[in-house]
Parts: structure tokens; sequence; C-alpha cells
């Protein structure tokens, strides 16, 4: 019996979206073990909110979890093919499935306003 999702998990701001921070650091040694010898490089990692707030704490939660479970990975677990790690995203944007209403930036994009000011988020 396969479970996708449990309710336990912590709702992001996508419906499709759970944070599971451990889940990331069981990933990286599971592609360890079936594929030896390859690089590993994290891309497009991050969490959406629908606030768009500028302290976005749920988002700083986020990436401080990841990246720990990602440092046990290699300290810890001693994976050291894993070479890089890249955030989704720099600046809100348009989510095909969800238009302007998903946030997934480090750096808030005023939509409203025609030359799209942005202003630095907590996180980054």
């Amino acid at each position: 019996n396969i479970q996708f999702q449990d309710e336990s998990w912590y709702q992001s701001g996508s419906t499709w979206l759970k944070i599971t921070p451990w889940g990331l650091r069981k990933t990286l040694n599971w592609l360890s073990e079936k594929y030896p010898g390859y690089d590993i490089y994290i891309t497009e990692n991050g969490v959406s909110d629908r606030q768009g707030n500028l302290d976005d704490l749920t988002r700083i939660y986020y990436y401080k979890h990841y990246l720990n479970q990602m440092l046990r990975a290699v300290t810890e677990d001693g994976l050291s093919n894993v070479k890089g790690y890249f955030a989704w995203s720099l600046l809100d944007n348009f989510e095909w499935s969800s238009g302007y209403t998903e946030k997934f930036g480090l750096c808030h994009v005023d939509m409203a306003d025609p030359v799209r000011t942005r202003s630095m988020k907590a996180s980054g």
C-alpha cells in the first residue's frame, strides 16, 4: 500500500505540494544507491504561498529544513556526490495551472504595477 500524501504533512500554497524535508534526504540516499558515480544537482526546489507576504516565514522554514536535510545527507550519510542546490524561484511568476495566485519567489513581484516592482522577501 503506497501512500503519496499524509494528512500530517504541512500544506503549502499549492494543493499538490506538501512540505516534507525528510523526503529530500531519503531521495538523495536512494539516488546515490541506485545510480552510484553520478553527481546530483537539486533543481527547482521551493515552496509556494498564496499571500505573497514579504515576511514569508513558511518559506524560511522550508529552506532551513530542506537545506538541513541535504547537509545531513552529505555530512552524516557520506553523500559526496551532491554538487548543487537551486531554489525555485528567484521571482514570483506565472504558474501554468494557477496564474499569479501561487507565489514561489524569493522576491515579490507586484503584478498590479505596470513596471512590476520587485521587493526582496525575508527568505531572499
